[in-house]
């Protein structure tokens, strides 16, 4: 395309179409090219094109080619910074996939580590239910069993029937007819309507076996514990008697014997000692507590009569009654003192007739 003639004194208009290099118009017959990317034309003389390269846009199809575009030296220079900022992008893109490649590995990881601790607090949970169960069970056995037992003693040492063959009936009868003897000699004003059960425990050994007995009051089982020293004056004084109580409560009394040890040995105070006081286990069996009381001081009952020798006094007596606090026995006493009291008053005060 030929460049248009224009008059010298007409004034210079804008080129609709200006060439990249000349800035002049570039006409549409003339030999020009496109830039692909910023859409400006350019001479193919003012670019320096080769011919061929030329004819292969101008008659692509001619050639058997498609898309094949030009682009100026400004846009390629604009796209080379373009295409630099879009690999750092992909460069950057890509590390940010890698880490979130890691990052869901390790979300993964903590998923299933998550999924192991909620596992392992959920088995946790199982067991501290199940030993919660099972402590609420054994609670209630514990309590059950002792409230069963809250009305009973064992007996050690009172003899069996000698009967070979006897019947499981004849054997409970003799057991009742031995626990009745005791129960006469301490004096206790009970009878076989007062006993709820008898019953052997254990194996037969080759002494007698002990014999558990069960009241129907409470109040004649403490009373009998109370008055069970009494049988060492007695022809039963072979026979002990204990309260009836649980594995648990054994071992509780056992625990707590070891700890009063324990305690005199490490925590006793010089001012303690100084005052002859330790820690004891102390009460009746199944109501033992511990507490800081005086020592007992034991001494030899033989050496008892001779420490009282050569002294001013006579000696104690020796086989003093021993005394109960019973409503039984606080009415004998009062039935005694008012019987001599009647009597001194008959026969007057004494020295006079």
């Amino acid at each position: 395309m030929e460049e248009e003639d224009q008059h010298p004194t007409q004034k210079a208009t804008k080129a609709k179409y200006p060439c990249l290099r000349c800035k002049k118009n570039v006409a549409k017959n003339s030999r020009s090219v496109r830039c692909g990317i910023c859409q400006n034309w350019v001479h193919v003389e003012c670019e320096g094109m080769p011919v061929d390269f030329y004819n292969l846009l101008a008659n692509q199809e001619k050639f058997g080619v498609t898309g094949v575009s030009w682009s100026c030296s400004a846009c390629q220079s604009s796209a080379a910074k373009i295409l630099e900022m879009m690999s750092g992008y992909e460069n950057r893109i890509k590390e940010v996939e890698t880490r979130m490649t890691a990052g869901e590995a390790e979300m993964s990881n903590m998923g299933r580590e998550v999924k192991k601790i909620g596992e392992s607090l959920k088995e946790r949970d199982d067991k501290i239910d199940q030993k919660l169960q099972k402590s609420e069970k054994g609670i209630y056995e514990e309590l059950k069993q002792r409230d069963m037992r809250r009305a009973n003693v064992i007996m050690h040492g009172v003899r069996e029937t000698d009967k070979e063959n006897a019947t499981g009936g004849e054997r409970r009868d003799w057991d009742r007819t031995e626990c009745l003897a005791i129960l006469e000699v301490l004096r206790m004003g009970l009878d076989d309507r007062d006993i709820k059960f008898t019953r052997r425990l254990g194996d037969k050994p080759n002494g007698p076996r002990p014999l558990c007995i069960g009241f129907y009051s409470d109040n004649d089982r403490d009373r009998l514990l109370r008055r069970a020293r009494d049988l060492e004056k007695t022809k039963f004084k072979d026979v002990s008697i204990c309260a009836d109580l649980t594995w648990k409560q054994r071992a509780e009394e056992s625990d707590m014997v070891k700890e009063a040890e324990r305690r005199n040995e490490k925590e006793l105070t010089d001012e303690d000692r100084s005052k002859n006081l330790q820690w004891a286990a102390v009460g009746a069996k199944g109501q033992k507590r511990l507490v800081k009381t005086a020592a007992r001081v034991q001494s030899d009952p033989r050496t008892r009569r001779s420490d009282w020798q050569g002294r001013d006094r006579a000696p104690p007596p020796q086989n003093r009654p021993h005394r109960h606090n019973t409503p039984e026995d606080r009415r004998r006493g009062l039935t005694r003192a008012r019987s001599e009291s009647s009597q001194e008053r008959e026969s007057g005060p004494p020295g006079k007739k």
